[in-house]
């Protein structure tokens, strides 16, 4: 093998591989801390990486003298490709899998593997339907619902998120246990699934990555165990959860049940700013911060044994009975932040019960948080 490559073209394909790849690798496949370099007679080259969960395939333009393939360890080229310069960079196939960097009168020679231990990466059948939808709709279903995905990898039915979508409307749902967020938007053209799937924590974060780099559509198909996400140039396979999600509906509460529903109007920024101000001083491990509700006044107070104490009030809409419960500030503030209103619900039961965010117009849209002891 024998190419010629611009440097920043094999950055950016670098990037996603060492992302995606088993940077350390396993005892028995070390063959995954690789990424595979193909170059075809056509002038492509074609970058592959996968840790067994995730895989990742991008073809980019390249002067080809010679054809052939080679692996070498995705985390060293990476760092090697990002310290030279915006140039042709030279990548020469040696004998027995070595291979050769060579930019103006910097060479560098790397030990590589063979290729034929590389495994062999998911793709989708030939004639299989591929659906093309808004890359930013996508990308917003995991801004607003990835960060209630649970980092927590033995608890496998909540370390992902549930994906619904009927064609023409999806709805992606995540939660940790502690907390739930839930975006519902339109989908144009968007696969019709037969059923929710479940996609991994990693996975999501690697679409969204994938996502930042795309403007317009991109084509999304579920097919066995797989959800694919793809370009022309670029193809995303994530392997699914095989699991059953938790009965969501269940968890968000029912509004205004015979009238127990305290619902409380405020402006979300005014509303931010004071949480996080109760956040510098909450305890660090809970960020447990004490909501209190009298009549047209909202008071937010932190109390920290080791720092001090911080008490807030805003005015807010509410005509019901007082309330006071104990909630996570973090939480709270990442729904509001997702959330794209000028105004703000809260709907609360009892102290004991959680609290419901909604945007007040635009999309259907809700986090929901559980309530702490104070």
């Amino acid at each position: 093998m024998d190419i010629s490559i611009y440097q920043p073209s094999l950055l950016a394909a670098l990037n996603v591989a060492q992302s995606v790849a088993d940077r350390k690798g396993s005892a028995t496949q070390p063959i995954l801390a690789n990424v595979l370099l193909r170059a075809t007679k056509d002038n492509k080259l074609v970058c592959s990486a996968t840790d067994m969960m995730i895989s990742v395939t991008e073809t980019i333009s390249v002067e080809v003298k010679t054809p052939g393939a080679l692996t070498l360890g995705v985390r060293y080229l990476h760092n090697v490709v990002r310290t030279l310069p915006a140039k042709p960079l030279r990548i020469k196939g040696l004998e027995n899998h070595w291979a050769q960097v060579i930019v103006g009168r910097s060479e560098f020679k790397m030990m590589g593997h063979s290729t034929v231990d590389f495994p062999d990466l998911p793709t989708l059948p030939k004639g299989h339907s591929v659906s093309n939808i808004d890359a930013s709709a996508l990308a917003d279903l995991i801004d607003k619902t990835a960060f209630s995905v649970s980092a927590d990898e033995a608890r496998i039915n909540l370390n992902g998120a549930l994906f619904e979508c009927d064609g023409s409307a999806a709805t992606m749902v995540a939660t940790d246990g502690h907390r739930l967020t839930k975006l519902s938007l339109d989908l144009a053209g968007g696969p019709n699934l037969t059923s929710p799937v479940i996609i991994p924590r990693k996975g999501i974060l690697e679409i969204k990555r994938m996502l930042d780099r795309i403007k317009g559509q991109v084509g999304i198909a579920v097919e066995g165990q797989h959800i694919y996400i793809q370009t022309e140039t670029l193809t995303l396979a994530v392997r699914l959860n095989n699991v059953v999600f938790p009965p969501y509906m269940q968890v968000i509460p029912k509004t205004d049940l015979g009238g127990r529903t305290r619902r409380v109007a405020a402006d979300r920024v005014e509303l931010l700013d004071i949480l996080r101000r109760a956040e510098v001083m909450a305890p660090e491990k809970t960020s447990t911060v004490r909501l209190q509700l009298s009549g047209p006044t909202l008071t937010i107070t932190a109390d920290n044994p080791d720092l001090g104490v911080a008490q807030q009030e805003i005015d807010v809409e509410h005509s019901g009975l007082p309330l006071v419960a104990g909630f996570n500030a973090s939480y709270m503030i990442e729904v509001l932040e997702a959330c794209e209103s000028t105004r703000v619900f809260l709907d609360f039961e009892g102290e004991l019960d959680p609290c419901v965010i909604r945007p007040a117009e635009g999309q259907d849209y809700l986090g929901v948080v559980m309530p702490m002891r104070i």
